[in-house]
């Protein structure tokens, strides 16, 4: 049968996650015709080492492991995985995500039966307990991140920041549900649609990357929505982890601050710029003083003030 949907994976470091993803994959989805794309983000040599006798091992015919020679970050990769796509869908998978059901088929049968406008959807993502966790969110804004300072915005906002504002949401509805954006850890989109937007910006190296691509597809009237009956468990974080030295990741915590200042100066006016910079220095000296941002202030201001002046 001919390939339907191409599932693309970018790997960096992550070959054991990447193994127990496809196995799950493999085991829950049979229905509908896929291939398998893996972009690595020139991995340690063990990890490719790895990658390459699997595929000999398990006779992996519908996977295709591409070495990109450098880490391109996670946009440049999955468009890169995605020119090589055959299928009529793309299905971009964390190497974190684990496959409950058959999602392919769900999230496949749910596009094929919407209307033209409805061009992207993603599952349900759970915890390893299977608790649901963060699958989708608001697009980003000045309320949103004056909430985010810490000083009791969202608590008092309550019902209406997680609605309207919360840039994370889990999934509690039983129905398929329109929503702004898809978290990039699951998104299953029409490869044109895709194609047509000159896929991820490749500007964002990570994070923010899925929030700028559904604007986009916002700015074009074009829904995204939630399948919850979809069920893949995401183990939040797990690709990056080997950025991490200690319980904070700085290493993360500079590239969401560079990705949200460009996701701004891309979508916002320039006159706003100031303010979201002085909130983001607020939310960094806030929880910081919380516990939540390490064990030294210096470090975390000398970052903010080296990417804040790097983008005027």
């Amino acid at each position: 049968m001919n390939t339907v949907v191409s599932i693309v994976y970018v790997n960096y470091n992550s070959s054991a996650l990447i193994v127990d993803s496809i196995d799950s994959l493999t085991a829950q989805c049979k229905d509908v015709p896929f291939e398998v794309i893996i972009v690595d983000n020139a991995s340690k040599v063990e990890e490719k080492l790895k990658l390459d006798s699997l595929r000999m091992e398990r006779n992996w015919n519908n996977i295709q492991i591409i070495y990109a020679g450098e880490n391109l970050g996670f946009g440049r990769a999955n468009n890169l995985g995605a020119t090589k796509a055959i299928g009529k869908y793309l299905f971009f998978l964390n190497p974190d995500t684990l496959i409950c059901n058959d999602v392919v088929r769900i999230l496949f049968d749910f596009l094929e039966s919407s209307g033209p406008k409805i061009i992207a959807c993603g599952g349900s993502l759970l915890t390893a307990d299977k608790k649901p966790t963060s699958s989708y969110g608001n697009l980003p804004g000045i309320f949103q991140e004056l909430g985010n300072i810490g000083l009791g915005l969202s608590f008092i906002l309550g019902g209406y920041y997680k609605r309207h504002l919360a840039i994370n949401a889990a999934v509690y509805q039983t129905t398929p549900t329109k929503v702004p954006y898809i978290v990039g850890a699951d998104i299953f989109i029409y490869a044109d649609a895709f194609n047509d937007l000159n896929g991820f910006d490749e500007c964002f190296f990570m994070y923010y990357e899925e929030t700028d691509l559904f604007y986009r597809l916002s700015k074009k009237r074009l829904d995204s929505y939630i399948v919850p009956d979809a069920q893949i468990i995401h183990l939040e974080g797990g690709a990056v982890n080997s950025l991490a030295t200690e319980k904070f990741n700085h290493a993360k915590f500079e590239m969401l601050l560079a990705s949200k200042i460009y996701y701004y100066r891309k979508w916002w006016s320039k006159s706003s710029l100031p303010l979201f910079k002085l909130i983001f220095l607020l939310q960094i000296v806030v929880q910081f003083t919380k516990g939540n941002m390490g064990s030294q202030l210096k470090p975390l201001l000398k970052s903010y003030f080296s990417i804040v002046l790097g983008a005027k």
